[in-house]
């Protein structure tokens, strides 16, 4: 059997309606399990992430801002970050230069 190790995949197993949605858009939409399963833990992420106040200015920049102003998360602009990011006591300072070292650590890659 294999090992449930996500919290997504607990809440699956644990909302039927969840589960039943999931099921149908395989189904309807033929789309691969994979596929489907790593979209909804995508934005499942987001919205888990942004319930935590121990998220530093790095992390939120390096794996969560996205610049593309297209972005279908609409949280991950640079401004709601920072609101986020303030909101948990850091300054405008510390996160300036966090954003610049998270983007810098980006290009290199």
């Amino acid at each position: 059997m294999k090992e449930i190790n996500s919290i997504f995949e607990i809440d699956l197993l644990n909302d039927p309606q969840k589960l039943s949605y999931l099921s149908n858009l395989l189904k309807e939409h033929q789309f691969s399990e994979e596929f489907l399963i790593q979209t909804i833990l995508y934005y499942d992420s987001w919205r888990c992430l942004r319930t935590q106040k121990n998220l530093s200015p790095y992390f939120c920049f390096r794996y969560l801002y996205d610049n593309d102003t297209d972005s279908a998360d609409d949280w991950t602009d640079y401004n709601d970050v920072e609101r986020y990011l303030l909101k948990n006591g850091y300054t405008e300072e510390q996160i300036h230069e966090e954003f610049k070292k998270a983007m810098d650590d980006r290009d290199k890659n």
